[in-house]
């Protein structure tokens, strides 16, 4: 079975047209550049939990006994407790920053690369699926646009709340605490956020059919709606399921008789001289909606990891501890080529109270 450069047979890029055929290979390229770039990679996340009474009382024996190197805050009012070990030798000097920016940023990069591992396998299962898995294309096309949704969703907290922390360019003794107050509520219901019986009632994840709402504002597009509801019926044993694989209904003159053909494929209405595909309703939504939030989805992948990188390079958070972990960059100087890969340190503002990186022109 010959494939074109996105994946698709030549009956499936006929039934898909032109147009779509073209946007679905520049996609796939776009997710395959994607999967090269985090396929491998892995992280290790720190949480820390603050302790009081007890609990502090006895952390501070065993900190005592061991022969690790620990550094803490305490509360405001002397009754919490916030310790991390495995401290470099820069966050021996600089404790407060040591406890709270290598923890945040190893939270950060895990945040983003299980949305792009995530995002990575749902744009590709849906490509793969407009072969002509229609029924598997409806559920997987769903879920890209649920994906996008939280994407959406969240980065739009994550950034909003660096840029309050970023700048808090006050005393370099109170900014950390001031830093962590803003992100870690956003990061705590990001990383744990459920809608299972038995959840925390103050992390509930959003609901899927406002996140379709969200995203549906943030492309501008208007179909989500729509594309959703018909992909969920689709995704079903509903209407849409039954005609995931017929035609349109083709109705006689006489109105007295309808018919719909059934085929595991495209299919076409030929006069022996002309041919005219028959529109695959389903197959559009699955092609039409997967483009728009696949494309978005990429874009936000691509704005949020600057923002995880400008948090790191901003708080020098990967200097401050010994623990390894994904795009654990350090700072450099000067003309020199930034870690983050966006141009010369310089010009890339990984310093407080300059804003954070913005959304790329596209």
């Amino acid at each position: 079975m010959n494939k074109d450069a996105s994946g698709l047979t030549k009956a499936v890029a006929d039934a898909l047209g032109t147009q779509r055929t073209a946007a679905l290979t520049e996609l796939a390229s776009r997710v395959s550049a994607l999967r090269r770039m985090s396929e491998d990679a892995g992280t290790n996340e720190v949480l820390l939990t603050p302790l009081t009474g007890r609990a502090a009382e006895k952390w501070e024996r065993l900190a005592q006994r061991e022969a690790e190197d620990w550094v803490y805050v305490r509360s405001s009012d002397g009754v919490t407790v916030l310790a991390a070990d495995q401290v470099s030798e820069a966050g021996l000097r600089d404790p407060a920053a040591a406890v709270i920016y290598p923890e945040l940023h190893t939270r950060l990069v895990s945040w983003w690369l299980v949305h792009a591992w995530r995002s990575a396998d749902l744009l590709a299962d849906t490509l793969d699926n407009l072969t002509w898995r229609i029924t598997s294309g409806a559920v997987t096309a769903r879920a890209v646009i649920e994906e996008a949704g939280s994407l959406v969703d969240e980065q739009s907290a994550i950034a909003q709340a660096w840029r309050t922390g970023k700048a808090a360019a006050q005393d370099p003794v109170k900014r950390p605490a001031l830093v962590r107050e803003a992100l870690t509520p956003v990061l705590l219901k990001a990383g744990f956020g459920s809608r299972m019986n038995g959840s925390h009632e103050g992390l509930q994840a959003t609901n899927v059919l406002t996140l379709v709402k969200k995203l549906n504002k943030a492309t501008g597009e208007g179909k989500f709606p729509k594309w959703y509801d018909l992909l969920s019926d689709a995704a079903h044993p509903a209407f849409g399921a039954r005609i995931a694989f017929a035609t349109p209904p083709l109705v006689h003159t006489s109105k007295a008789v309808t018919v719909r053909s059934y085929a595991r494929s495209p299919m076409s209405l030929t006069d022996g001289e002309s041919v005219q595909v028959l529109e695959p309703t389903v197959a559009f939504a699955i092609a039409d909606s997967l483009l728009t939030a696949g494309t978005h989805m990429l874009n936000l992948l691509d704005d949020g990891l600057a923002v995880v990188d400008d948090f790191g390079l901003t708080t020098s958070a990967a200097t401050l501890t010994r623990r390894t972990y994904w795009r654990a960059f350090h700072p450099t100087r000067g003309s020199r080529a930034c870690p983050c890969g966006r141009g010369k340190w310089s010009a890339c503002g990984h310093h407080w109270g300059s804003q954070i990186p913005a959304p790329r022109a596209r």
